[in-house]
């Protein structure tokens, strides 16, 4: 940027410009002045050499002799030069020169007006003086010519007085001028300054300044104009700021972490959901984690094209999809989305088609098997025919099972749980009559140890989880074994756990027991009617109604589920 060019202040500027006036007025002035006071004088000079002649003209001697005497007395008397010239032209007498050597006046414009009987004037260079002269020319009684004549130099001297006089009242008006021109300059220049700074105050961003109001219209106006554009300013800035507020609201709220890098690689935004998926982010780019980022903004820039990653980062490792984006004036913008949910969900997904589909397969197929081989028995061994048919039942009834499960799995995941004050005890006794049948033909003992409690859910959902349990533990329970059923509240959470002397999990796969279509003995699993998705629904309810399940075991020992609910 080019240095500024050296300033001065209104006042200097005034006077500045008062002074180069001044003095071309002065020259003007002067030159005016000169020429009329000249004029004017020569013109006094000659109007008195015209009355003196004509006093004169009339007392010059009829002698020719006597003549230059009379030049030469009058010419000390009037102060002027006299010359005497005849009708003829011939110089008779002058007050300064030789007459003699004189030539003859006749065509002088003065003379020769004189001898017609007027005045005649003539302002020129005398050939005898070398100097410029006024003339004065008259007819005397005696027919001959008197002429007076002063140089023009004698009218200079008073000129010059008269320019001394002048130039002395000018200098007194040129001082005068310049007080009162300093004076208007700093009478001008202090609103002009109190509006500088007023302006200089709007555009450091103090809107709420008090312009200054001026007595001078087009000040006044000016001021009126900074006053409404500071109003103006302050009404965008706030609109503005309303703006960014709002924007900035927006992109928190976005689950996407969004971060701009200005060209000098410094942050220049970056929203809140970014801190929480990269942690505290920092004030420039070259500290940004992970490093692919920094990477990823430096190819968006030099290919000047979107990129799309998907990265791993942190521990435990996270999917995280990053977007870049180049824009105007080497700025990026980076998007960062944390896909590792989504990701589960997607797996998960796919997974349960995998596992919903084998499962699904199994009995198809052996009821596709079974029909096939009724169909030869009915032929060629009858007495097979039942078997064929009670596998074929069985299946579908496992079929049946495994529809159901699907379908309860599926309401609970899609639908929106109502809830209402639901009786556990109660619901509890019902699911254990319900089991008792099986458990008493296969000598199970049932005991149990049951509360009144109340709970807020959804009871059909809460019979699901307590039949799914039940069901578990009276079909891995050996004959004549035992089933523990105690409903209890604990502090401020009420306590449901069901312990049996069954088989037992082993510790492998506690971890596990709780997810889709997972057994941990498919063989027995499968001969025990079991689909693989009763333990995945009762997780489901109990975290749906703010609870959590868990479960503790022993290979050949048994296990001991235990849900527990919050109290309302």
């Amino acid at each position: 940027m080019a240095e500024p060019r050296r300033r001065s202040t209104i006042a200097t500027r005034l006077l500045v410009v008062y002074a180069v006036t001044f003095v071309l007025v002065l020259i003007l002035l002067g030159f005016l002045t000169e020429r009329s006071a000249r004029g004017a004088l020569l013109d006094e000079v000659e109007s008195g050499l015209t009355q003196q002649a004509l006093t004169v003209a009339d007392f010059v001697p009829a002698v020719s002799g006597e003549i230059q005497a009379w030049v030469d007395l009058v010419s000390d008397d009037i102060e002027a030069r006299v010359t005497v010239v005849s009708p003829t032209g011939e110089v008779e007498g002058d007050s300064i020169g030789d007459r003699t050597t004189m030539e003859n006046h006749i065509g002088r414009l003065e003379i020769d007006a004189a001898l017609e009987g007027r005045v005649g004037t003539d302002r020129r260079l005398s050939a005898s003086t070398g100097a410029r002269e006024l003339y004065v020319a008259v007819l005397g009684q005696s027919g001959h010519v008197v002429r007076l004549s002063l140089p023009e130099s004698s009218v200079g001297e008073r000129v010059s007085a008269l320019r001394s006089e002048l130039l002395w009242l000018v200098a007194l008006a040129g001082a005068l001028g310049v007080v009162v021109v300093a004076a208007v300059g700093r009478l001008l220049a202090r609103p002009l300054v109190g509006l500088a700074e007023a302006a200089s105050a709007v555009a450091a961003g103090d809107l709420a300044v008090d312009v200054p109001r001026s007595a001078v219209d087009e000040l006044d106006r000016l001021g009126l104009a900074i006053a409404s554009m500071a109003t103006e300013l302050g009404a965008r800035l706030a609109e503005v700021e309303a703006e960014r507020r709002t924007l900035g609201v927006v992109l928190d709220a976005l689950p996407q972490g969004t971060l701009l890098v200005g060209a000098d690689d410094g942050i220049l935004y970056a929203n809140r959901s970014l801190a929480d998926i990269l942690g505290p982010v920092p004030t420039t780019l070259g500290k940004v984690t992970p490093f692919r980022i920094q990477e990823l903004v430096r190819q968006a820039r030099s290919e000047g094209g979107p990129l799309d990653v998907d990265m791993e980062h942190g521990r435990p490792g996270r999917v995280l999809q990053v977007l870049v984006s180049p824009l105007d004036g080497a700025r990026v913008l980076v998007v960062v989305g944390d896909v590792t949910e989504r990701r589960r969900i997607n797996e998960v997904r796919r997974d349960f088609v995998t596992n919903a589909s084998h499962e699904l397969k199994t009995p198809v197929a052996s009821i596709l098997a079974s029909a096939e081989t009724l169909q030869i028995a009915v032929e060629r061994a009858p007495d097979r025919v039942p078997q064929f048919a009670a596998q074929i039942v069985s299946s579908a009834r496992s079929l049946a099972r495994l529809v159901s499960d699907l379908l309860d799995l599926s309401r609970l995941e899609s639908r929106v749980m109502e809830r209402e004050d639901v009786d556990l005890s109660q619901l509890v006794w019902t699911e254990v009559d319900a089991v008792l049948p099986l458990a008493a033909e296969r000598g199970i003992r049932l005991i149990s140890e049951i509360s009144p409690l109340t709970v807020r859910g959804s009871a059909p959902d809460l019979a699901l989880a307590v039949r799914n349990l039940l069901s578990n533990a009276v079909r891995y329970t050996e004959d004549g074994g035992e089933v523990r059923v105690s409903l209890h509240e604990d502090s401020e959470r009420k306590v449901l756990t069901i312990a049996d002397t069954g088989v037992g999990i082993p510790q492998r796969d506690l971890d596990r027991i709780f997810e889709r279509f997972y057994r941990v003995d498919v063989a027995r699993s499968r001969s025990t009617g079991g689909t693989g998705l009763g333990l995945s629904m009762v997780r489901h309810v109990v975290e749906a109604h703010g609870g959590r399940v868990g479960v503790e075991s022993e290979l050949g020992a048994g296990s001991s589920f235990t849900i527990e609910l919050p109290s309302d």
